[in-house]
């Protein structure tokens, strides 16, 4: 057997461990950065994470306050929420964070797991894209969805698909396939796409329907049992967080398509007036010409597998320029399947240009063209290395435990803050449970701005009216208009019921909204 035959098998494990590596030292790294583990560095995380600590305190989400995500995040981490019940809400938190990192980082041992057939520069293409993705790292540094969202759809693909091929002749992997991305649907139902895309493939790749029963049984199944419990406690609210509160926040905000673009491509960090069409024009044109060549040198169709992933890189990419709302990390769930697209068909074209010619040259080109990866790879490390050193969060502990007593019940527009403060529970009976003040008026009003008439948003009023009336503690962030529906009234009722003791701002927004700051009952 040639000597080249018996390195490449060891050369597959090899190079996702590498790419796994700097995955986790970047991860790692940007946790490490001052108030990223225990501090203040994002608003949904807060969100996440108080849905786990209410749930597993036996407050029901959908019924005694609103949540506008699915539930299987908060299922995902309630034992780590339960941990917390020990540790602290910030250590949990922290606990949390760490997991993702963890989750992110399978995610690359999970790519190259899924084209390992495909040979090192396959691997080394989808691992070390995945590796140093900005969006990627981004959604990593806290409790964030889209992680696990990618983990769990890898997860069903490497069940799906043997090598290049389906695996409709194993019943069972593709029924457990089916209920990973049920489960992806339960954590986020963005995972919809890509299991219509995979459904398609099997209908196209087998010419017949029971496999893809198959695949939509074991989806339904995985999708019904964490859905269930909530659908019988709370239909109504369910309903209306998940799908209503999903629809109409995506339909704020701007349509930035090159902007965005520029983003989910990872170049987002060029100059300003660099000429994006232009760039993106050719990165269209690279990609196809690359997947032409590919094709054409190899003498061959594409598979199962490659048909899935451009097919799903072109959905999920239309689904994430679609909404009006965007956010950096919401790119990381397009990010498995771009390294999949681009990893392909330039493994498959490596693979018929290196086959030709004398066996020495080959093996040059062929250590030429791993060289060019790799280089390629850890200069995109390099700068998300210098990115992530200039990184620092809130710490807000410090300041909470000299003006906020333990167990205070304190109301908050942000429960990233009360919950890496410390704060977050209380022993208080009859404690407001909202964790979500932005997707509260969502849920309440399906939809509606924060200027609507007075009859839409009166529930929100009078909600924020009884939340307020038990409330020791009010810790407000930011600008609270788009938040909180202040009307005269409310206004002065919180003006002559509280006063600021600390982390004073200026006011926001009209004249009756009060500012940040931390205030306490008169």
């Amino acid at each position: 057997m040639p000597a080249s035959a018996a390195r490449r098998p060891a050369a597959v494990p090899v190079t996702i461990a590498a790419c796994a590596a700097l995955a986790l030292a970047l991860r790692a790294y940007q946790l490490s950065r001052p108030g990223y583990l225990l501090g203040v560095t994002e608003y949904d995380d807060g969100v996440l994470f108080g849905n786990a600590l209410r749930l597993v305190s036996g407050v029901i989400p959908y019924r005694d306050f609103a949540m506008v995500q699915p539930p299987g995040s908060a299922l995902l981490i309630a034992p780590v929420a339960l941990l917390a019940k020990v540790t602290g809400t910030a250590w949990g938190l922290a606990v949390a964070r760490i997991l993702t990192v963890c989750a992110d980082t399978a995610n690359v041992v999970l790519l190259g797991v899924l084209v390992r057939h495909r040979g090192p520069v396959t691997v080394g293409v989808a691992c070390g894209f995945y590796a140093v993705y900005p969006d990627a790292l981004v959604a990593a540094h806290t409790f964030l969805l889209e992680p696990w969202l990618n983990l769990c759809c890898l997860a069903a693909a490497v069940l799906i698909f043997d090598g290049d091929r389906l695996a409709t002749a194993d019943t069972c992997r593709l029924a457990l396939g089916g209920a990973a991305f049920g489960f992806a649907v339960a954590v986020k139902i963005w995972a919809l796409v890509p299991l219509a895309v995979a459904g398609l493939v099997v209908v196209a790749g087998t010419r017949r329907i029971r496999p893809a029963l198959t695949l939509a049984g074991g989806a339904a199944a995985g999708l019904g049992v964490v859905l269930a419990p909530f659908a019988v406690l709370a239909p109504g609210g369910l309903a209306r967080g998940v799908l209503v509160g999903q629809l109409v926040r995506n339909a704020s905000g701007g349509r930035d398509l090159t902007g965005r673009l520029a983003d989910l491509t990872g170049l987002a960090s060029l100059p300003a007036r660099f000429p994006w069409p232009l760039l993106l024009a050719a990165i269209g044109a690279g990609i196809t010409g690359l997947y032409a060549a590919a094709y054409l040198a190899a003498g061959r169709r594409p598979a199962a597998l490659d048909a899935y992933a451009l097919l799903a890189a072109v959905a999920v990419t239309g689904m994430l320029l679609w909404p009006r709302l965007y956010y950096p990390h919401y790119g990381d769930f397009d990010a498995p399947f771009l390294a999949l697209a681009v990893a392909l068909p330039a493994g498959l074209l490596s693979g018929a240009l290196l086959t030709r010619g004398p066996l020495a040259a080959s093996r040059a080109a062929g250590a030429v063209l791993a060289a060019v990866v790799a280089v390629a790879v850890a200069a995109a490390g390099v700068s998300q290395f210098r990115a992530e050193s200039r990184l620092a969060g809130t710490q807000v502990a410090a300041v909470a435990d000299r003006l906020i007593p333990p167990g205070a019940c304190v109301v908050t527009n942000d429960s990233a803050y009360t919950v890496a403060a410390g704060r977050f529970d209380s022993d208080v009976a009859g404690c407001p449970a909202m964790t979500d003040s932005f997707g509260t008026l969502f849920a309440m009003t399906s939809g509606h701005p924060r200027d609507a008439s007075a009859a839409v948003l009166a529930p929100v009023v009078a909600l924020w009216q009884a939340t307020l009336q038990h409330a020791a503690y009010v810790w407000l962030i930011g600008d609270t208009a788009g938040q909180i529906p202040w009307t005269r009234q409310l206004d002065s009722y919180f003006l002559s019921h509280f006063r600021l003791i600390g982390f004073a701002g200026s006011p926001q927004g009209w004249r009756f909204v009060p500012g940040p700051g931390l205030y306490v009952r008169r």
